[in-house]
């Protein structure tokens, strides 16, 4: 009986291993289900995959290598950057991801991240205050134009940058949920001490919307994100807390992926429809990528809204990109039908590739 069925008949109402030591088995098995290196790469797995790989005696990529050290690095600057922060402002302050999620894995050197993810009452006044102290914002200024985070900062010594947030990421078309509902929400961090990091529950929910929002059910690594996260979770709270903020139906079609894929859970109608490169641990395919774009909507909104937009999706497909004429367009779609079984990454390389050779002719 999977997780759900044991919440749904009363029997549970969080995950009964508090320490999911299952959880850890399961990813071992799916990783050992990937088809390919390429296919753990899609999903974000270098690093538990090389932790995997050296156990059973099989080589280990160097690419796989660079990312656990990576993710080793990040979990010693972490503290040294949040410190630079707390020295600076000293206020309430919520650890969103990164060090937090990495903390519940077996070692927090299995979890890349490469940013700090810190909400706090007044962004733009911790942000000054931080310039003012000598950190640097870093990346394009035109990429955090009327975000949910203000442009990035960073220290030279310390090779992580921190985003201040004033919301999380959220699913468009949906309000987010505020500042102060989120700090109602709030428990002690576990890797920084005077700072804050979200209860389980309410944690596990900002994770699913942050991945729904790049995409639906998108990667393997955000469904164990949300598995260990939510593993002291109670299910039901976490389900009504869904639903006051507007995403519940996205949530009972995460956790029931977790489910399915961590706790022998019935396969949901999205693996066998739109999402099924998840328990088959691979990249999306070109037509799985498409199916995904028409279908999703079904399982994250009511049947008479995602139905209207259906409409809008095939057009956004049948139609060229703006400044695209229809002739680029057909060869384009030409292209997607011969490769409507291959990973999406290989076409979307193939595509770059036309468009180099066709400027070099011009």
């Amino acid at each position: 009986m999977g997780l759900l069925d044991r919440w749904h008949d009363g029997s549970v109402t969080a995950n009964p291993d508090a320490a999911p030591d299952g959880l850890w088995s399961r990813v071992d098995e799916l990783i050992d289900r990937a088809p390919s290196t390429d296919d753990l790469r899609s999903h974000r797995l270098e690093p538990l995959a090389a932790r995997h790989f050296r156990r059973i005696g099989r080589d280990v990529p160097d690419d796989f290598v660079a990312e656990e050290r990576g993710a080793a690095v990040a979990s010693l600057a972490a503290p040294l950057l949040l410190e630079r922060v707390r020295a600076v402002y000293d206020g309430p302050a919520i650890i969103l991801k990164g060090p937090e999620v990495a903390a519940v894995y077996p070692d927090p050197s299995l979890r890349r991240y490469a940013d700090l993810d810190v909400l706090v009452a007044d962004a733009p006044a911790v942000h000054r205050a931080l310039l003012d102290a000598g950190f640097e914002q870093v990346g394009d200024p035109r990429l955090y134009v009327d975000i949910h985070h203000l442009r990035p900062l960073a220290v030279s010594e310390i090779p992580l940058h921190i985003e201040l947030h004033t919301a999380p990421k959220w699913v468009d078309g949906r309000a987010a949920p505020s500042a102060a509902e989120l700090f109602a929400e709030t428990i002690p961090s576990s890797t920084t001490d005077g700072m804050l990091t979200l209860a389980p529950g309410a944690h596990a929910l900002v994770l699913t919307a942050h991945s729904w929002a790049h995409e639906p059910l998108r990667r393997l690594r955000d469904m164990i994100d949300i598995a260990a996260i939510a593993a002291d979770a109670d299910l039901d709270e976490v389900d009504r807390r869904a639903a006051d903020w507007g995403i519940q139906r996205l949530w009972r079609t995460t956790i029931a992926a977790v489910d399915s894929l961590f706790y022998d859970g019935r396969t949901p109608w999205a693996f066998r429809l739109w999402a099924r490169n998840l328990a088959h641990v691979r990249e999306r395919t070109v037509l799985e990528n498409h199916l995904q774009r028409l279908m999703s909507d079904f399982w994250d909104l009511p049947l008479h809204e995602a139905a209207r937009r259906v409409p809008r999706r095939l057009g956004a497909d049948i139609r060229p990109d703006p400044n695209e004429s229809w002739r680029s367009k057909l060869s384009r779609s030409g292209l997607a039908l011969r490769n409507v079984f291959r990973a999406r990454s290989r076409h979307d390389r193939q595509l770059r590739d036309r468009e180099t050779d066709r400027r070099a002719s011009d």
